[in-house]
């Protein structure tokens, strides 16, 4: 992870996020547990992710995301679909959809947090709304 870390900090932020660009990355051997399903995330270090990007590490979302999906392809990173287009096709069922929708495979008896069938925007209320609720976080809006 050191190495890499030392190889992707010599590439410019142009370099790094240049659309057609081969994606590398190294697996840390290291995973974080989703709150709001109890799922092993593996934490990956990756030259496409920029620092500047958000407040820290950010969470991929390989289905939802084209860079992230190309990514997770390449080194074989399950893929998770969340967001159901309610126009596809059933052949377009597992292609990448950044879109707003319906939500499927997300909920958890575990956790209390079920929000499968709802709408993008209403679900995203929902989670906050859990996540402030168990302490697993605040709802916080940047510009």
């Amino acid at each position: 992870v050191e190495e890499y870390k030392d190889f992707a900090s010599r590439k410019s932020d142009l370099e790094r996020t240049e659309l057609q660009k081969d994606k590398t990355g190294v697996f840390t051997g290291c995973y974080a547990k989703n709150p709001a399903n109890g799922d092993a995330i593996p934490i990956w270090v990756a030259d496409y992710v920029l620092a500047s990007y958000g407040t820290g590490a950010i969470m991929a979302v390989p289905a939802h995301d084209t860079r992230d999906n190309e990514f997770a392809l390449k080194y074989n990173i399950p893929i998770k679909w969340v967001v159901k287009n309610e126009a596809n096709s059933s052949d377009d069922a597992k292609q990448v959809y950044p879109g707003l929708g319906i939500i499927e495979n997300s909920s958890s008896s575990e956790t209390g947090l079920d929000i499968n069938q709802l709408s993008s925007k209403e679900a995203g209320l929902k989670v906050i709304e859990w996540a402030e609720r168990t302490g697993n976080g605040k709802k916080k809006v940047n510009y």
